[in-house]
């Protein structure tokens, strides 16, 4: 380049900021295409983060206390400069110094800029292309992929520079938040307190790091219930002015989800919460943030109609009158009003209609007529997009065959081609159903809806979060590879039960082999080293995954509804009593930055549960001791029952009133629903005990881990942390043949199983998943010592007969009966003859077989 070219490129440099005020884009475009020095981009290695000088290394803060200065092109999207004042602020939380943040693109006096910009709409990254010190090979053209690099000399002046990019404006911010995670800095620094090391400089080493698509398109989350937590908490604290959930609780929570790598939020629309849209305050955080906003399952078209419809027109909107066939032209003009409003928004639309929330369609009285309300329905809503917003082939929209909806799309509704067909679990963590090999060829590809929190029968789990990575992984996975990768949503509540559980769902979306099913129990030690060091992970990880197994077999919300044996109630109390002793041991070596977060994300829902246990298994230990008579226990355990009880309250006081300064006050409700099961039980009490010591009757069992099998046929894989037991055992990759035609050659396990003289019952209890796809079967295939095959299904339906136990206790069972002719051990043969069947363990009893004990 010549002297006179550097000298132009100096002067544009220095002026650009106020070109751009008076210049067309184009006229701009064309005075910066002018020729570069020579390349020397830094390869080969990752960009890292260290917090001392070394070599080469770029100074975000430098040791004497010089902050870099992040500089984006005005032009670009807004998202980016969002990004980059969060990442600032995460660099004064380590160093006390904060970078500067500015929309110049004149940086021929700073010396070590962050550039930060995205492909096309950044004129300085557009111009390290053209010029050849950026590669963006890796990036450009794909969806929401970014990089960072650490270039020398990008132009005159400017000794290095750290540049962030994306091939869109969220990647360009995932591309700064990636930054933030190097320097240390959690996805939860604000929304679980887990605080930075304090360091007095950050350096960023010389490299290139790439990180393409994200295996899923969309990844989001879905606020709800938040009745108990995040409403009232937000009226009293961040958002008192509008006494609801608003515009500075959503800006926290758009946030979060940049942070998590996430894109997409259906907002709070409970009876209580203002409607995302109804709060005009609410919109220009969306654009903020760049977050698409999408809906549920009953909240079509962008609608809140449990806060809207009451209050639209003329105010005369009920449930009943939420009716396409009685109230058609009303319901159009309401759905026209938003998807006009909704225009220049990143958002996506919910199609099809439902009752009021979560309540079944109304005016049509068989599924073939909800076919056909609902194809016409869907037909108005996508002439609505066509209308305002541009071809509905090019605008994303779902359909949620969810409930009476799913009946109607199994009795034949088509759903146009281009739209997101998005199925659900069953509110517990199990797929209902996963789009068939023809479906799988549907252009707009597949979603799903999950739950991490549910309000619902036959019970909810809105206060603690307990699903494992490892079944989140298992459902997930097989959902994704049942083409299920165009959108994720999770119903995580009120956010803050659920921290490390939601992250691993956003892990998971956006690197489906990062964490399958056999390694995914793995990840909680990779997150509580993330998040508290390396030094205390194996232990706390060794807790966490203590904690999701207990409640595998039945959550701290559940118990009060699962049959468990006294045995089972002592050995359950046991375990939980160690792991809340482990945690105070390890309490005293958390760094005192860490300790707020220590709190919430683990002494609380450790403890929480463990005390959920013992208030009810106690309580009903004391009835039972009254009524044989042993008195002295039965009143030991009556205060044990009370002294649990209210150490919950006194747990949760201190979240909501100690923890953080206060900062939480409101959020943490330990009695959801104010149900019964989180009161203190009926307990004994001295005029309770009987007179008479009489014999309590103690049955005889056995219970063989899944993975103590002694012969195996087929690709058999242990998958740890899977259903109620240390680990479960299934065919793994997924064999789709179905072989209840030919019992003879599929996937078996063989068991040594004791048995009793007399009738044994023998149960194979499975994970109460449900057949991969709508019409297949669940079938097991059992024999003994080599006999005749027994076959049995495992079929259920959800919120139907068996499934309400089986979600509850955390299994299925698929049972024989033996009669012995003496004290023995068999051969049991289980044949896996459908995919998608995990056995967690082996249970025998004695049908009629009780031993008796006296005190």
């Amino acid at each position: 380049m010549d002297n006179r070219n550097k000298f132009h490129t100096f002067v544009y440099y220095l002026f650009l900021h106020y070109m751009s005020k008076i210049a067309s884009r184009l006229t701009i475009l064309f005075l910066i295409t002018i020729a570069w020095s020579s390349v020397d981009v830094f390869g080969g290695d990752k960009v890292s983060v260290v917090f001392h000088d070394q070599k080469g290394a770029f100074p975000i803060v430098s040791a004497d206390g010089q902050a870099t200065t992040f500089v984006i092109d005005s032009l670009d999207a807004e998202v980016v400069t969002t990004a980059a004042l969060a990442v600032a602020k995460d660099v004064r939380l380590i160093t006390g110094h904060s970078p500067a943040v500015t929309s110049s693109t004149s940086t021929g006096k700073i010396k070590y800029p962050v550039i930060a910009g995205t492909i096309g709409s950044s004129m300085l990254i557009d111009n390290l292309i053209e010029s050849g010190k950026l590669d963006v090979s890796g990036v450009k053209g794909k969806w929401e992929a970014y990089g960072l690099a650490v270039i020398e000399k990008p132009f005159k002046g400017v000794k290095q520079a750290v540049v962030a990019y994306g091939s869109t404006p969220r990647a360009t911010a995932y591309s700064l938040f990636e930054l933030s995670r190097l320097m240390g800095v959690s996805p939860y620094v604000w929304w679980a307190d887990v605080l930075p090391e304090k360091h007095e400089a950050i350096y960023a080493t010389p490299g290139v790091t790439v990180v393409g698509e994200p295996a899923v398109k969309f990844r989001g989350i879905f606020i709800n219930d938040e009745d108990w937590g995040l409403n009232p908490w937000a009226a009293k604290n961040l958002d008192s002015e509008y006494n609801n959930i608003g515009p500075n609780t959503y800006a926290k929570v758009m946030e979060l989800l940049l942070r998590l790598r996430a894109n997409v939020l259906w907002p709070a629309m409970h009876h209580c919460s203002q409607a995302f849209w109804d709060n005009k305050d609410n919109l220009p955080i969306a654009k903020k943030y760049d977050i698409a906003l999408g809906s549920s399952h009953c909240e079509q078209m962008l609608r809140d109609n449990e806060w809207e419809w009451r209050r639209y027109d003329d105010r005369t909107g009920t449930n009943e009158s939420w009716n396409y066939t009685e109230n058609k032209e009303k319901i159009q003009r309401y759905w026209e009003e938003r998807v006009k409003e909704s225009k220049g928004y990143s958002a996506m639309y919910t199609l099809g209609m439902r009752g009021v929330h979560d309540s079944g369609i109304k005016g049509y009285r068989s599924s073939k007529e909800r076919v056909r309300g609902l194809t016409e329905i869907i037909d108005f809503q996508r002439a609505l997009i066509r209308k305002h917003i541009g071809d509905p082939e090019t605008v994303p929209q779902i359909f949620i065959p969810y409930k009476e909806v799913l009946d109607a799309y199994n009795a034949g509704l088509k759903v146009p081609e281009d739209v997101i067909l998005t199925w659900v679990d069953d509110n517990h963590g199990y797929i209902r159903q996963l789009p068939t090999v023809e479906e799988q060829k549907r252009s707009g590809g597949h979603g799903v809806y999950y739950h991490l929190s549910y309000w619902g029968k036959p019970a909810d789990y809105l206060w603690l979060s307990s699903t494992s990575p490892s079944l989140i992984s298992y459902e997930l996975t097989k959902g994704y590879e049942n083409g299920i990768r165009d959108l994720w949503v999770i119903n995580i509540g009120d956010i803050k039960p659920a921290e490390a559980e939601l992250q691993f769902c956003m892990d998971l979306a956006w690197d489906i082999n990062a964490w399958q099913p056999e390694e995914a129990y793995k990840y909680t030690r990779h997150w509580m080293q993330m998040t508290f060091g390396d030094e205390v992970a194996d232990e706390l990880a060794d807790i966490k995954l203590e904690y999701y197994e207990l409640a595998a077999a039945g959550k701290p919300e559940h118990i009060f509804s699962v049959d468990y044996s006294s045995a089972d109630m002592d050995e359950r109390i046991r375990r939980y009593r160690l792991i809340s002793e482990r945690v105070d041991e390890i309490s005293d070596r958390i760094p005192e930055r860490l300790k707020d977060a220590f709190f919430e994300l683990i002494e609380y829902p450790v403890k929480g549960a463990y005390n959920m246990n013992v208030m009810t298994f106690r309580a009903r230990q004391s009835l039972d001791l009254a009524a044989s008579g042993r008195r002295n226990q039965a009143l030991e355990y009556a205060d044990q029952a009370r002294n649990a009880h209210n150490e919950i309250e006194e747990l949760t006081r201190k979240y909501n009133i100690h923890i953080a300064n206060g900062k939480w006050n409101g959020m943490m409700d330990c009695k959801p629903r104010k149900q019964k099961q989180f009161d203190l039980p009926p307990v004994a009490i001295s005029d309770s005990i009987a007179s008479v010591v009489t014999a309590t009757a103690v049955t005889e069992s056995v219970k063989i881990p899944a993975s103590a099998f002694t012969q195996s046929n087929g690709s058999i894989r242990e998958i740890r942390g899977l259903g109620p037991g240390k680990s479960s055992i299934t065919v793994y990759p997924m064999d789709y043949t179905d072989y209840r035609n030919n019992i003879g050659e599929a996937p078996y396990l063989e068991y040594s199983i004791p048995v009793k003289k007399g009738v044994n019952r023998i149960e194979v209890r499975c994970l109460p998943s449900f057949p991969i796809h709508s019409g297949d079967n669940l079938d097991v295939a059992i024999s003994i010592n080599g006999g005749e095959s027994s076959v049995c299904s495992l079929k259920t339906v959800a919120t139907k007969g068996k499934w309400n136990s089986n979600v509850l206790k955390g299994y299925n069972d698929a049972s024989v009966t033996y009669d012995s002719p003496a004290d023995a051990s068999i051969t049991l043969r289980v044949s896996l003859l459908n995919p998608g069947i995990v056995i967690s363990e082996i249970y025998t009893q004695p049908v009629s077989s009780l031993e008796t004990v006296r005190e």
